[in-house]
């Protein structure tokens, strides 16, 4: 992680820290009811659709698919129009690297990521999210945008993010990654309808792709 960019696109500006609660409206007055009406809207997703077809089970390999680009980068859109090279699968979403390698790539700094696959939901319910990253970061389920902090930063982990799932099955999954310089992390954990207690990282029998 190198020092963070001031850079911020129109569309960073409205979704970078989507999921954190309001910190201050400067000259209003919430009344307690309408602060939570507040949270509640900033803090829930909804409207995830499954893979359709769902992908077959013998047809599934482990883990995430990911391909890689290199280069010095300031925001996950600066991946746009690079050239990709496919890596390793991405076997879990527990990665804290500090110096070392960047997830499956071949480098310590200067990588951009794209990993996508599936994820699998067992059950209908409300499931708790979180993402820590370093760097930049944007992580899409089902169709829908669940959390972005797309700039450069030290570590930093996002508050629980509520997903509502309406059926069990495979959603895919798409997230952009990139790290700039110096350590890396990404974990993104999970808390399943009624699950008490702290997130943890997603398991990784959750996670698969189809082949190539």
């Amino acid at each position: 992680m190198s020092a963070p960019s001031s850079r911020t696109t129109p569309r960073g500006r409205k979704s970078a820290m989507r999921g954190r609660v309001v910190q201050a409206i400067v000259g209003t007055v919430l009344t307690g009811t309408l602060w939570l009406a507040l949270v509640a809207e900033a803090e829930t997703v909804s409207g995830l659709k499954p893979a359709d077809p769902q992908p077959a089970a013998a047809s599934l390999k482990p883990g995430l698919a990911v391909e890689y680009t290199y280069a010095i980068m300031n925001h996950v859109d600066d991946m746009r129009g690079r050239k990709f090279e496919p890596g390793a699968p991405i076997l879990h979403l527990d990665w804290v690297m500090g110096y070392g390698r960047v997830l499956t790539s071949k480098e310590h700094e200067g990588v951009g990521a794209i990993l996508t696959g599936f994820l699998q939901f067992e059950k209908p319910g409300v499931y708790g999210i979180n993402v820590t990253s370093n760097d930049g970061v944007r992580l899409e389920i089902g169709g829908q945008l669940i959390h972005e902090d797309p700039g450069v930063h030290f570590d930093r982990t996002s508050d629980r993010i509520d997903v509502t799932i309406t059926r069990g099955g495979w959603y895919p999954i798409t997230i952009t990654y990139f790290q700039k310089r110096g350590t890396a992390t990404l974990v993104v954990r999970w808390s399943g309808p009624g699950e008490k207690g702290a997130l943890q990282p997603i398991s990784p029998k959750a996670l698969a792709h189809l082949p190539r």
